[in-house]
């Protein structure tokens, strides 16, 4: 086997020093300079490596090898925005206790990379299936999919797809997503609210200035740690937690819902607000679904402001394949006959079986180098596999690793980007489908 695993990483560690959150727009560059900066970087690499690539007006770019018939590879560029509670430079790459450290360097850099350069040590070892495999760049996956939209109006859609953007041993189901945004008439006494950068992360602070408290409120803050600053006849509320992917709001601390529970006797729209979106499996909000192929429900309040007078929720919630979005927006309406409710932002479920071809030879690359075959798995997470037929999404995450998407501190252990690019080229070693 000839990858370079050693080159791997340094290219890794370049990437993850451009800052690819969603920035300013230009005519070039839609999704702001260092999307596209980083975008033209990777085109560069691959153009140098001799493979065809393409940039489609900076929404996204492909880079492909082979010849036969096309098998696609999707990932992304973009990250989301670094948030707080960092001890390393998100923009760093610095290297630490077998780690290195950076936005991206999990979600989505380090595996796009990791399966870049074990297709490119099949090409130098005259080792390349018999298709053409084209690897996709997305520039604007966290913030709404126009890269791979733009991809799919334009340019020839792979027979078969993998994305790098998930869990090992291989997601063979993901939940539907709706971005719903949840709107009524602020009450009188709430002056401010503020909380959440996407709706797709879990809060990690929040905050409210409010005319008035009652006993209840106090000790509902003193109990869910909310700190209350008596600013003349006001009070300032502030709120912390830890931040986590929308997708699974179970394994953060959401600042929001902390800061509305401490609110919830001030009135009973209030009460009624608090109480369900505090429930991240949404059964207290009307929608707690579940079946037996994908699971249950999750729901992250992601986003709170203030518009015009009108108290604004970002909600990011994940359904179980059984159910639709339909479903959804009944059971938030009979919950909330106060609010204006509507999708912002939707993905379809997914589902391929558990004996599809490209299931099973995820499984067998994943067995030939781990030495385990876990089963396939479902999520709630949304990935490009979502966008095109026959796809599904493949690694990066181990079983049993810490989940660091979206998180402070993200990273990547070293001896892990070693092991996803060992499986990556095992399996298009051996991909026939």
């Amino acid at each position: 086997m000839s990858i370079d695993h050693k080159q791997t990483l340094e290219t890794l560690r370049t990437l993850v020093r451009f800052n690819t959150v969603e920035g300013t727009p230009s005519p070039s560059a839609p999704f702001g300079q260092g999307v596209r900066d980083c975008l033209d970087y990777v085109l560069a690499l691959t153009a140098s490596w001799g493979w065809r690539t393409a940039d489609l007006d900076g929404y996204c770019g492909w880079a492909e090898v082979g010849e036969g018939p096309l098998f696609g590879i999707l990932g992304h560029l973009d990250t989301v925005p670094f948030g707080e509670g960092w001890t390393h430079d998100p923009l760093g790459a610095e290297i630490e206790d077998g780690k290195l450290y950076g936005r991206g360097t999990q979600d989505d850099k380090g595996p796009m990379v990791a399966a870049l350069y074990a297709v490119r040590a099949l090409e130098e070892e005259g080792k390349l299936p018999p298709y053409r495999l084209r690897f996709i760049f997305g520039c604007n996956e966290e913030t709404g999919w126009a890269c791979i939209k733009r991809y799919l109006a334009t340019e020839e859609h792979p027979l078969y797809s993998i994305s790098p953007d998930g869990d090992f041993p291989v997601i063979n189901c993901e939940k539907g997503l709706a971005h719903v945004e949840l709107s009524f008439p602020c009450p009188e006494w709430l002056l401010e609210l503020s909380a959440g950068e996407r709706v797709n992360m879990v809060p990690n602070k929040a905050s409210a200035l409010v005319s008035r408290m009652s006993d209840v409120a106090f000790t509902y803050a003193l109990h869910y740690g909310v700190r209350v600053i008596k600013e003349g006849a006001l009070y300032r509320l502030s709120a912390t937690g830890k931040s986590a992917h929308g997708s699974t709001p179970f394994l953060g601390e959401n600042a929001l819902t902390k800061l509305l529970t401490a609110l919830t006797s001030l009135d009973e729209v209030m009460n009624v607000v608090g109480r369900a979106l505090a429930d991240y499996t949404g059964t207290a909000a009307g929608i707690g679904f579940s079946d037996e192929p994908s699971g249950g429900l999750t729901m992250n309040a992601g986003t709170a402001h203030i518009v015009d007078g009108n108290l604004v929720f970002g909600l990011d919630i994940r359904f179980p394949i059984s159910y639709t979005q339909q479903d959804v927006l009944q059971g938030l309406s009979r919950t909330f006959p106060f609010a204006t409710v509507r999708v912002l932002h939707d993905h379809p479920s997914l589902y391929l079986s558990a004996d599809h071809p490209l299931v099973v030879g995820a499984l067998d690359a994943y067995e030939a180098v781990m030495g385990t075959r876990p089963a396939p798995l479902t999520i709630g997470g949304a990935t490009y596999a979502r966008a095109l037929p026959n796809a599904v999404a493949f690694g990066p995450v181990f079983p049993g690793d810490e989940e660091m998407c979206h998180q402070a501190d993200e990273y990547v252990r070293l001896d892990r980007l070693e092991q996803m690019t060992n499986i990556y080229h095992r399996f298009f070693h051996d991909l026939h489908l």
